[in-house]
This record gives C-alpha cells, sequence and structure tokens, in this order.
C-alpha cells in the first residue's frame, strides 16, 4: 500500500474477496485509507491501527441508516450469503424500554435487523398534529445506535408494503396489539416462504402515557 487510492483499491478487493458486503467493504476501505493519510510518506496500515480506527467509526451509526437503492443492496449481499433478514417498522417516537424489548426480540430471530421508520408526515397522520416529539432524522440516529438494529430507512407512504415487497424480508415482525391477519405485507412475504412473528406486548408503556405522565407532573 502506498497513498490513500492504494489502500482503498487493496482493502477493497481483499475484503470483496473475504465475502463483505461492498457496504462494509467500503467502510473498511474507507477506514484504512484515513489511517495511511495520517501517516508521512508511503505507509502502510497495521491490523491494530485498523480495529483502533474501525472503533471510532462506530462511535458514529449513521452509516446504518440507508434508504433506497442502497439499503436494498446492502439486503441483497447478506441475502447471497444466507442471512436471515428481520424487518419491522414503526414510529419510534421517545425511544422507551418497550421498544428496546420489541427491537431485541426481533433482532434474535434473524441475523439482520431492518427498521422502517415513518417520517414526520406520516407520523402526523397517524398520531395527530401534535407528534411526532422527535423529528425523523434524530429518531433514526437514535434507533442506528442500538447494538441490535442493523439498518434503519426512512419511509413516507402510508404503509411500508412498497418497501417489504422491494426489500423481501425473511421475517415480518410486529408488536401484540397486532394480529397476523392485519399486518401489512403479510400476503407479500408469506406468498415467497417468508413468516410473520407478532412479538408479546408490553403492557402499560407507551409514548403517549410517558406523555401523560409527563403532562400530569409538570403541566
Amino acid at each position: 500500500m502506498t497513498g490513500a487510492g492504494d489502500t482503498v483499491v487493496a482493502m477493497l478487493s481483499m475484503a470483496l474477496l473475504c465475502g463483505l458486503s461492498l457496504v462494509d467493504a467500503a467502510r473498511l476501505a474507507n477506514a484504512a485509507a484515513g489511517v495511511v493519510v495520517g501517516k508521512m510518506g508511503t505507509a502502510v496500515v497495521s491490523p491494530a491501527e485498523l480495529r483502533t480506527a474501525l472503533r471510532q467509526e462506530h462511535l458514529d451509526s449513521t452509516h446504518k441508516i440507508l434508504l433506497g437503492d442502497a439499503l436494498a443492496s446492502a439486503l441483497h449481499q447478506r441475502q447471497q450469503r444466507g442471512e436471515t433478514i428481520v424487518f419491522t417498522n414503526g414510529c419510534f417516537d421517545l425511544l422507551h424500554v418497550g421498544h428496546i424489548q420489541y427491537l431485541q426480540h426481533a433482532r434474535a430471530l434473524g441475523d439482520c435487523l431492518v427498521v422502517a421508520l415513518n417520517d414526520d408526515a406520516s407520523v402526523r397522520l397517524l398520531k395527530g398534529e401534535r407528534r411526532p416529539l422527535l423529528p425523523q432524522q434524530e429518531r433514526a440516529r437514535i434507533l442506528a445506535a442500538l447494538g441490535c438494529v442493523d439498518y434503519v430507512t426512512i419511509f413516507s407512504e402510508a404503509t411500508p408494503l412498497t418497501l417489504i415487497t422491494h426489500l423481501r424480508p425473511h421475517v415480518l415482525v410486529k408488536g401484540g396489539d397486532y394480529t397476523p391477519e392485519t399486518v401489512v405485507g403479510r400476503d407479500v412475504v408469506e406468498a415467497y416462504g417468508g413468516r410473520v412473528c407478532i412479538m408479546p406486548y408490553l403492557a402499560g408503556i407507551s409514548t403517549t402515557e410517558i406523555i401523560g405522565s409527563i403532562v400530569e407532573r409538570y403541566g
């Protein structure tokens, strides 16, 4: 390896040959190049330096927020490697312990968890004009920071049906306030051999109840 360009080409090629997705290979190559350009003259990157660079990068989880074809490409490569893709969706406005438990259980059903997030306009349609409490980019970054979440995407349609049809997850997950018959996308997923899973509902914990408690105490 010599300059940043040579480092990127070499690391990208090696990562792809080892079976990494293009997205993960690009992240690895970018981290290696960042180490090299910080040195004087012709330089190499050691495994220890690369691990340190990746740990620093991990502190910024925005790379997990993907839209459109970028997400589809990343998931396709994971599916090609035989990984099980789990999909869920929701507003996730004011994240609470019920959300965390739900997402952890959903991630345990496969190798990769995709969380589709309602954009601000669709949250207002679902929850009323006073919602969301947090804008979509903040909600996306909070979700992406969770270790159990592999990818976050944002959708603007009334339902995630188009997204589910495009991404073709193996497992479609919803909360206990749904029945299999009311889950949007169930027919699509089951038609190609996937399955729907209903997670247990954690009673007494919701964003609405948290808002009510705050108003009662401090309003």
